[in-house]
C-alpha cells in the first residue's frame, strides 16, 4: 500500500491516516449492517418463509466483521510504513500481519459457510422435507446437518497450518492411514449405517407396519434409524435390531404394499358330507361376516375352495379380506366359531383322529412297575359336530 510521503514522514500525519482509513472501515460497516437490515425486512414482508431471508440474515454479521477487519489491517499496515523512530516496534511485522489477516478471514469464512450450510438444510427440512410424501430427506438431513460443520472445520484447520508453515502433506498421509484403521475398527457401525441408508432410502419399511423377520422377530415397526431398526412385539417389548441384519435377512411386511390381508381358514369334512351343502354352508357364514364386520373390506367376495382329499376328511379352505393385521385374527376367530357352531346344526361331521393310550405292568420280577406305553392313532370317524 502505497502511502504520500508527508504521511509516512510526519507521525501526526500517519496516525490520522489511520485513524482516518479505520473510520472509513467503520462506517463501510454500519452501512452494510443497515442495508443488511433494510433488504431483510422487505424479503420478510414478501416471503415470510423465504430461503434468502434465512441466508442474508446469516451473511449479515459475518459481512460487518470482514468491513472491520479489512479497517484494522489496513490501519496496521499504514502505521507500519510510517519512519518515525516511535513506529520502529511495528517495522517489519507486515507479513506477520498478513498471516494473521488471513488466518481470520480464513476462519471467518469457514464459520459463515459452516453456517450457510446449516441454514439452508433447515430451510429445506422445515419448509420442503415437511411435505415430501417419504421421510428419507427428514432422517437424512439431521446427521448431515451435524457432519458438515465438522468437515468444513476440519478443511480449515488445514488451510490454517499450511498458512502458519506446518507441511500438511505429512498429516494428508497420516490421515488416510489413520482412517483406514478406524474404519476397520468401526466397521460394524458402518456397515449398520449404510444398511440404515438403504432402508430409508428405500422407503419399504414406515413406523406403524408389522414386520416378520425369516426365522426373527416380528411386530410393529417403532423406528427405522441409522444404526438399527426398532419394532414393538406382540407382548410390548422393544425389541432393537442392526440394520446390517435387517437387509440381509427375508424381511415380510404385511403393512405392504397396503395394510389389507387375507385371513385363510383351513378346515375339513367326512367323506360321507354332502360337498354342495358344505359350500352352500360356509359361502353364507362368510358372506354374512363380511356384511357385519367393519374389519372386512368392502365389496369383497370371500374365497372357497375344496383343497384335498386327506386321511380322514375331505380339505377346504376359505379366506376372507380385513382391513388390518389385527382385524385379522378378530374375523378368524368369528369364523371358527361360527363353522362350529352351523355344522353341528347341519349334521355335517369333522372327523378327527382318537388316541388310545394301552398301559402294561411288569412281569413281577422285583423291579419296580414299569408302564410300556404304545400310542395307537386310531382314526376314528367321530362325530365332532351335530
Amino acid at each position: 500500500m502505497m502511502l504520500p510521503d508527508y504521511v509516512v514522514e510526519s507521525p501526526l500525519w500517519g496516525t490520522l491516516y489511520a485513524a482516518g482509513v479505520m473510520a472509513a472501515a467503520l462506517t463501510i460497516a454500519a452501512v452494510i449492517q443497515l442495508v443488511f437490515v433494510a433488504v431483510v425486512r422487505n424479503r420478510r414482508r414478501a416471503n415470510p418463509d423465504g430461503l434468502d431471508v434465512d441466508m442474508l440474515q446469516t451473511v449479515k454479521g459475518p459481512a460487518v466483521l470482514f468491513a472491520v477487519i479489512m479497517g484494522l489491517f489496513l490501519a496496521y499496515l499504514t502505521l507500519a510504513q510510517i519512519t518515525h523512530p516511535a513506529f520502529e516496534v511495528i517495522h517489519g511485522r507486515e507479513a506477520w500481519a498478513k498471516n494473521v489477516w488471513l488466518i481470520i478471514i480464513i476462519i471467518e469464512f469457514s464459520y459463515l459457510g459452516s453456517h450457510l450450510i446449516q441454514t439452508m438444510m433447515t430451510w429445506y427440512l422445515h419448509n420442503v422435507a415437511a411435505k415430501t410424501a417419504t421421510d428419507l430427506d427428514d432422517k437424512l438431513i439431521p446427521p448431515l446437518r451435524r457432519l458438515a460443520p465438522l468437515i468444513v472445520y476440519s478443511i480449515t484447520s488445514l488451510l490454517v497450518l499450511d498458512v502458519v508453515g506446518i507441511a500438511i502433506t505429512p498429516m494428508l498421509a497420516g490421515l488416510g492411514i489413520g482412517g483406514i484403521a478406524i474404519a476397520l475398527a468401526v466397521q460394524p457401525t458402518l456397515s449398520n449405517f449404510f444398511a440404515g441408508t438403504y432402508l430409508i432410502s428405500e422407503g419399504e419399511l414406515n413406523e406403524g407396519d408389522y414386520i416378520e423377520l425369516d426365522k426373527g422377530p416380528a411386530g410393529f415397526v417403532v423406528e427405522v434409524g441409522w444404526r438399527s431398526t426398532k419394532i414393538r412385539n406382540r407382548i410390548n417389548n422393544l425389541v432393537i435390531i442392526p440394520n446390517s441384519k435387517m437387509v440381509d435377512t427375508i424381511v415380510t411386511n404385511t403393512f405392504s404394499p397396503t395394510p389389507a390381508m387375507n385371513v385363510v381358514i383351513t378346515c375339513g369334512v367326512s367323506y360321507e358330507s354332502d360337498l354342495e351343502q358344505v359350500e352352500s354352508v360356509v359361502q353364507r357364514i362368510s358372506d354374512d361376516i363380511v356384511e357385519e364386520f367393519e374389519f372386512t373390506v368392502t365389496g369383497s367376495e370371500p374365497f372357497f375352495a375344496f383343497r384335498a382329499f386327506g386321511d380322514s376328511n375331505i380339505d377346504f379352505i376359505v379366506s376372507i379380506t380385513c382391513t388390518s393385521r389385527a382385524g385379522s385374527f378378530i374375523v378368524g376367530s368369528e369364523l371358527i366359531k361360527r363353522i362350529h357352531k352351523r355344522f353341528r346344526e347341519e349334521g355335517i361331521e369333522i372327523n378327527y383322529p382318537v388316541r388310545k393310550l394301552i398301559a402294561a405292568e411288569s412281569n413281577g420280577s422285583g423291579h419296580d412297575n414299569l408302564l410300556e406305553q404304545a400310542i395307537i392313532e386310531n382314526e376314528q370317524s367321530s362325530q365332532a359336530t351335530r
